[in-house]
């Protein structure tokens, strides 16, 4: 689903909010509107955060949608 009717550039659309949480992608200077993640995307997820807390301690790690918060917790 194109959201633009004009071709945006990189900076255009690395600088374009539309106010909602929706993310988009950028072909051909057109803004596509991704879809929601999938559930077999999660599952896969949920196995990768099992697997790396086996080697790596929970402090090391943080969730994609929050900035670092490592230098709280030295």
């Amino acid at each position: 689903m194109n959201v633009t009717n004009k071709r945006l550039t990189l900076e255009e659309y690395l600088n374009y909010d539309d106010g909602t949480d929706a993310q988009y992608e950028l072909v051909a200077g057109e803004l596509i509107a991704m879809p929601p993640e999938s559930p077999y995307n999660s599952t896969i997820a949920l196995y990768l955060l099992a697997e790396f807390l086996k080697l790596v301690p929970i402090r090391r790690l943080s969730h994609k949608d929050t900035k670092c918060f490592l230098q709280r917790y030295k």
